[in-house]
């Protein structure tokens, strides 16, 4: 049965390239769980946390989010916590790999192993977020797809790269290689170009060696309303069929999407 609670809003502030949203609840989602929030508009939307602690949870969202206009002091009705979220079991080196605007819901992991290694993609230099809000102890690889920082991207390009510049993907590779999970948010198209990175990698990878989390809309977060459905592929583990991210998700074996 799914759960409501009511949250308590108390604030919202810039933090480029991300807005932070703060709320009270008593029963806060773990990482990459989620709760659907009522925000006033027609559907609910699926909130992810940044952060957690004994009180609540901070959200990253973009600008303009709907959580960015609400009054400090609104209450919120949220459910959940929903979905199944990352999967880390005894690991002690954990890889992230995420784009910008997909990074948020991975942020609660930078603490979850005694090794972290974090590697973040943007379009340019400008949408990176500052390398100081992050915890000395990560291992830090900027990626920008135009060069104007860290290594040339896209993550899975084996192009020459030009001149005075290098490519991620052989970084990337010794980085699948070191760790012992590795947790990616990116775009759902870039997962099976991923996935055979981590094939060639990796030998005979174990079940949810690389887990991938799909952002699609998840308005019901019970599976009924159909409209999250994933298709997945046959591995090892798993079978070919459609599942849906709400409940099935919205982490999933990388391997398998």
């Amino acid at each position: 049965m799914v759960k409501q609670q009511d949250a308590i809003f108390r604030q919202a502030y810039p933090a480029p390239p991300y807005w932070v949203a703060r709320f009270d609840v008593a029963h806060p989602p773990g990482p990459g769980a989620f709760v659907l929030a009522d925000l006033g508009g027609p559907l609910r939307e699926a909130l992810f946390p940044a952060t957690t602690d004994a009180d609540g949870f901070t959200a990253m969202l973009p600008p303009r989010h709907p959580a960015t206009r609400l009054l400090p002091g609104a209450t919120v009705n949220m459910l959940g916590p929903l979905g199944q979220g990352f999967r880390l079991g005894d690991a002690t080196r954990l890889l992230l790999v995420a784009e910008v605007t997909s990074l948020p819901p991975l942020l609660p992991l930078l603490e979850a192993a005694p090794a972290v290694a974090l590697v973040i993609e943007a379009p340019t230099r400008a949408q990176l977020p500052p390398p100081d809000r992050f915890p000395p102890t990560v291992e830090l690889t900027l990626v920008t797809r135009d060069g104007s920082a860290g290594y040339l991207g896209p993550l899975e390009s084996q192009d020459p790269a030009p001149v005075n510049l290098e490519r991620v993907m052989p970084c990337l590779v010794e980085l699948i290689a070191w760790a012992e999970c590795a947790c990616f948010a990116c775009s759902n198209d870039r997962y099976p170009a991923l996935a055979a990175i981590v094939r060639n990698a990796r030998i005979q990878p174990p079940p949810d060696f690389a887990q991938a989390l799909v952002q699609v809309p998840m308005p019901c977060g019970v599976g009924a309303c159909e409209v999250c459905r994933v298709q997945t592929r046959v591995t090892a583990q798993t079978r070919a069929g459609e599942k849906h991210a709400c409940i099935d998700g919205p982490v999933f074996d990388m391997l398998g999407l």
